[in-house]
């Protein structure tokens, strides 16, 4: 079994960075790998946010997000330096999301075999 972690970098519909991100976490875990958690940083913070206006025409990216991560049971942090940047709370995160350092996310490098990032970088 290898032991991911997915860091995201780009807002929910810039570059379809979250949709590759969530289609290639449901390959991880169909054959048997592991996502330790996702990290969102720089202008990916906006993407662990719950409440994004979009038409009714459009997926819906943070609720796909949210069951994806509490149906496999995976952490979910958004960079603390950046929701400052952003002006991002904590409350308007998607269910069980919280906000940790760059210390957090060098903790779950260090428990994992491979790290993917996804966007164009912070």
């Amino acid at each position: 079994m290898v032991i991911f972690t997915f860091v995201v970098c780009a807002e929910p519909y810039k570059f379809e960075a979250l949709d590759t991100m969530l289609n290639l976490g449901q390959a991880i875990l169909k054959n048997g790998h592991k996502i330790l958690g996702i990290f969102f940083y720089g202008s990916g913070v906006y993407s662990a946010r719950r409440d994004i206006n979009i038409s009714d025409s459009m997926r819906n990216l943070p609720k796909r997000l949210e069951q994806f991560v509490n149906e496999n049971n995976m952490y979910l942090s958004a960079c603390s330096t950046w929701m400052n940047f952003t002006g991002l709370k904590a409350e308007e995160l998607i269910q069980n999301a919280c906000q940790v350092g760059l210390g957090g996310l060098s903790e779950w490098i260090a428990e994992s075999d491979r790290v993917i990032v996804f966007g164009p970088g912070g």
